[in-house]
C-alpha cells in the first residue's frame, strides 16, 4: 500500500451462500464466507467441528480448570441460565426426559447392590470427568466378577 492506497483484492464468492463479497485485503487468500452472521456462523461451526476433530484431547483434563473458575465466580450459572431462558428451557426438557427414563427403568435389588459399591468411586478426585466415568465402569465391572 502506497501512498495510502488500499490494496484491491478480487471479488469471491461465499462458500455457503454463494453470494459475491469482497473479501478483507488481510485475509483474502483464506477468507471463505461473506460477511452475513449465518454464514460466518456456518464457517465457525465448520472450524470447530475440524478442529476437535483434529484434536480429540483439547478439553481432556480441563475439568479442574473449570471447577476453579465457577469457584472464582459463583452466581454465574444461575445470571447465565436466567439471561437466556431457551437455555434453561432446553435443560429442563433433558433433565424431565432423564427422569422419565430412570422411572421406567426397573432397578433390582442387584443393580442397588452394585450402585452402592460403586459409591467410593464417586468421591475420586484430582482425575478429570472421563477418567472418573472409566473407572467407575471399571468398578462396576469389577464388582461383578467381569
Amino acid at each position: 500500500m502506497a501512498g495510502g492506497t488500499a490494496m484491491r483484492v478480487p471479488r469471491k464468492r461465499c462458500a455457503y451462500c454463494r453470494h459475491w463479497f469482497q473479501p478483507d485485503p488481510r485475509t483474502a487468500a483464506a477468507q471463505k464466507a461473506c460477511p452475513d452472521p449465518a454464514c460466518r456462523l456456518k464457517r465457525k461451526q465448520e472450524a470447530h467441528a475440524k478442529f476437535l476433530k483434529d484434536n480429540p484431547d483439547y478439553f481432556h483434563g480441563r475439568y479442574s480448570q473449570v471447577k476453579t473458575w465457577l469457584d472464582a465466580h459463583p452466581g454465574y450459572l444461575p445470571a447465565y441460565g436466567g439471561a437466556h431462558p431457551e437455555y434453561r428451557l432446553k435443560n429442563s426438557q433433558r433433565e424431565r426426559l432423564r427422569r422419565l427414563r430412570l422411572k421406567l427403568c426397573p432397578v433390582h435389588i442387584q443393580v442397588t447392590m452394585l450402585r452402592r459399591k460403586a459409591r467410593g468411586l464417586m468421591d475420586l478426585r484430582g482425575v478429570d470427568i472421563q477418567d472418573t466415568i472409566r473407572l467407575r465402569l471399571d468398578g462396576l465391572l469389577g464388582a461383578i466378577g467381569g
